[in-house]
Formats: structure tokens, sequence, C-alpha cells
């Protein structure tokens, strides 16, 4: 199996300049020797410093990272710094370049689908803010397409979120919205045989799953896509930041590598042949998408 990474110009990724190579040379280590008695000090530095490790983990920090930060709250030159310095960091860029790539292979997805003659059934479990999901389904070719998108979050504030933002873009009437509260394993109570989604998403969540927990997961999602679907789905890869980010962000995760996802999808049904793996620039998010035969 070979992992390649997207490069795609198109998709607007963000990179490292080479002074900001350099740089990071010297500042990483920095960061990653500041002890856990540090994060309140980090938490002064900067309103969004602050939303960030207080929020840690949810759809809220997550879209702080996504906005860049919100600066107009940093009012002073010191404020603006931290700013500039937490937020330009590898993690930062790579959540914000995972949003894009999984953007990417959702409207994939659906173009092949639409290619295929069918209508779009798109589930998003533990869908949190859902804006990949929300940024996918707006192109052209489903003007006048009927769609269905679920979103699936035990989380009834993460749901309220997106249900905002489906309302500030003011989707056509051939879209239709539901918003589940429930846990990522209960998904299959919600669809029958004559409903399966052909498109099922999960970004994020699997970060906090060790490996046979995801192992139950993939089979329900193998088991409960429609023949010819397509599962989009993502982790976090052990990187230079990692300390820095349990310790002092507070941001504990389970760190995988594509191979781990790779095996698990082939043991529970899905072929070789149709499985992609793909990391986002900064290799510390890899994408996986696989399709059921």
């Amino acid at each position: 199996m070979k992992f390649s990474i997207d490069t795609d110009s198109s998709v607007g990724y963000e990179k490292n300049s080479l002074l900001k190579k350099i740089f990071n040379k010297l500042y990483v280590p920095i960061l990653n020797s500041l002890p856990a008695t540090t994060r309140n000090l980090v938490k002064k530095t900067n309103y969004s410093a602050k939303r960030v490790i207080e929020k840690a983990t949810t759809h809220e920090a997550i879209e702080t990272l996504y906005k860049h930060g919100e600066l107009e709250n940093s009012k002073s030159f010191l404020q603006k710094f931290f700013h500039y310095i937490w937020f330009s960091t590898d993690n930062p860029k790579a959540v914000r370049n995972r949003l894009r790539l999984v953007t990417k292979e959702l409207e994939k997805a659906i173009r092949e689908k639409l290619s295929e003659g069918e209508e779009i059934n798109l589930l998003s479990i533990a869908a949190g803010s859902a804006r990949a999901i929300l940024d996918s389904i707006s192109i052209p070719e489903l003007n006048g397409k009927r769609i269905s998108v679920s979103f699936l979050d035990k989380n009834p504030e993460a749901n309220e979120y997106s249900k905002n933002l489906v309302s500030e873009r003011r989707y056509a009437p051939n879209y239709h919205f539901q918003w589940i509260v429930d846990r990522a394993n209960n998904f299959p109570v919600h669809f029958d045989k004559n409903n399966q989604p052909n498109i099922i998403e999960i970004v994020g969540l699997l970060d906090y799953f060790d490996l046979n927990s995801i192992r139950r997961l993939f089979l329900s999602v193998y088991e409960n896509l429609k023949d010819g679907g397509i599962f989009i789905t993502s982790n976090i890869v052990d990187n230079q930041e990692r300390k820095f980010i349990t310790n002092v962000v507070g941001w504990n995760m389970i760190y995988k590598l594509p191979e781990h996802f790779h095996e698990i999808a082939i043991e529970v049904g899905f072929k070789d042949e149709d499985i992609s793996i793909y990391y986002e620039p900064f290799k510390i998010h890899f994408v996986m998408v696989a399709k059921k035969r």
C-alpha cells in the first residue's frame, strides 16, 4: 500500500517557508520543553489560545483553529505577537490542511455518486461543526439534485452550531438535513436497509479511539454503507510538536499510522485496490478513502 502526499496546488494548502522551517528548528524544542505548569501562562497571552486550551478536543477549539484564531480579540502588540506564535505552528496549519483535503475528497465522492446516477445520502459521524461537509455540498453539480445529509454527534451544542451554519448558507429546497444526537457506534439504528448512506465521513473522532474501537466502528461502517458507497476518515500522526500539544495545550490524542487504518479496512471487508490514503503536506494528518464493492 502506497501513501502519497497531496500537493494539489488548487487546494490552497498551507506550507512553511524556508525561513519558517529554519526558525522551527530552534523554536519547536523550546515549545516541547515547556512544562504543563505553563498552561495558565499561555492562556493569558492570547484570547484565542485560551479558548483552544479550555475547549480542547471540542468543535469550538477546532473552529478556532480553522479560523486562524480570532485576531480581532488581540488588542496589544504582545497579544498579536503571541497570536502569530500559537497559530502559525505546524499543528494548526495541518488541521486547516486536513479540512481542505477532506473537503476535496468529499467533493470527489459526491461527483462520483452523481455520475453513477445516484442521489446523495451523506452521513457525517461525530460531525462537530460539519464545515468540510457544508463546503463540499456547495458544488454547482448539486443544483436541483436531491441530497440528504445527516449530522450525528453526541454533543447537542455541536449540532446546534452546524444548524446555524446551514441556516446562514441558505441551501436550496432540494437539500434535506437532519441532526442526530447520539454516539458514533449507534449510528446504524438511525438507518435501515432502504436508506443506507452512500457516503460516510468520520474525521477527527478516531484521534481519540484505540485500534480495537476503530475496528468495531469500521466493521459497522462497512456493514451499513451502501454497496458502491465511499468511506472517508482520518487520523493524526506522531509529529515534532506532540509533546507541546499534549503537555501544555492539554490535547491528548492517540497517534496512529496509515498502515493501521489500511490493515483494519482490509480486515472488515474493503479491498486493497479500493483504498487510497493521502497525507496533507505537513504529514501530520492522513485521510483514508475506501470504496465498498
